[in-house]
């Protein structure tokens, strides 16, 4: 039996499979694909499973990451085996040793604490998402639904959906995004355009609508940002048709990007050049206000007569002479 998953959705499939990469050929992920576009081709190639064999294992992830990780578990309904430490912190020679217990058996460990903290982020999801309309269908929705698509371009694409809900008139992908940021409303599209979230969920609905053309223009992709600190307030969010439409570009440069990278094996890094590095318009206005407003700067600015060439007239100019002499 294939230990590669073929096209299509797939439910219980383990994270660190999906992780691991389990495409017939190496796949490209969203992650992926913000690396190739934020970073190069050699960066994405590092960080790929399938392509960097050498790729050292993840380092300990932050408590913040192992809360997310349990408010996933706990809200999701599926992910993998909590073991739940009894210690303050990772400090003391027992609980790290419990902790790499933990790792070397497939479990996700997490202090005493914080897994309450995380019970009660996710008590708060269920509860709020239960009071905001439209976003019932939540509960029930499939849990990590793991999408395989051989896309047209012929590159193999990815993702791991947090739920997949299906409507008579389409679908919803559900993504929960944790973390100790705010999830204050008006600061979103910001968050999504500095995380690259935008190609997520492009790369999601291309991968599900490759697999299911009948779903084809009827998806909807839909955060819920949790806050880590009480209250764990919630908001959920859409983008809009310009952010999306975006996504939509740089999902399809990252993918003509990759696949040029497979088809020549050649994974470059950074320009092998001088670059002009362009200094930002925000910092220029600031430093020009500044100097407009602050007397003692203004003052001492640089004068731009003083760059030019200097010259100097004769002490006695001829024509001076000429009219002073009688």
């Amino acid at each position: 039996m294939s230990p590669f998953l073929q096209p299509g959705l797939h439910l219980d499939v383990p994270a660190a499979a999906y992780h691991a990469d389990p495409a017939p050929e190496p796949s490209l992920s969203s992650s992926i694909a913000k690396v190739l576009l934020d970073q190069s081709p050699r960066h994405a190639w590092l960080q790929h499973p399938r392509l960097n064999v050498d790729m050292p294992a993840e380092s300990d992830p932050t408590r913040a990451k192992e809360i997310g990780t349990a408010v996933h578990k706990l809200a999701l309904g599926r992910g993998g085996e909590v073991a739940v430490i009894d210690a303050a912190d990772f400090k003391g020679g027992a609980a790290k040793a419990a902790r790499a217990a933990a790792y070397a058996a497939g479990s996700c460990p997490i202090l005493k604490p914080d897994y309450e903290q995380a019970q009660a982020i996710a008590e708060a999801v269920t509860s709020q998402l239960a009071q905001i309309s439209d976003c019932e269908g939540f509960a029930t929705a499939a849990p990590e639904v793991v999408g395989i698509s051989h896309d047209p371009t012929g590159a193999w694409l990815r993702c791991m959906i947090d739920k997949l809900e299906e409507r008579e008139n389409g679908a919803i992908l559900w993504d929960l995004k944790t973390g100790d940021t705010s999830a204050e409303p008006s600061t979103l599209g910001r968050r999504i355009a500095n995380m690259g979230y935008e190609v997520q969920a492009a790369l999601y609905e291309r991968v599900v609508s490759t697999i299911r053309p009948d779903l084809a223009g009827r998806l909807r992709f839909r955060w819920v940002f949790v806050e880590n600190e009480a209250p764990h307030l919630i908001t959920v969010a859409e983008l809009d048709n310009a952010g999306l439409e975006i996504g939509r570009k740089k999902v399809a440069a990252a993918l003509a990007l990759w696949n040029r990278c497979r088809r020549e094996n050649d994974w470059p890094g950074y320009p092998a050049s001088v670059v002009i590095a362009e200094y930002p318009p925000f910092a220029e206005s600031a430093w020009l206000a500044r100097e407009i407003a602050d007397e003692s700067i203004r003052d001492n600015g640089l004068d731009p007569f003083l760059m030019r060439a200097p010259w100097r007239p004769p002490s006695k100019p001829r024509e001076m002479l000429e009219i002073i002499v009688p």
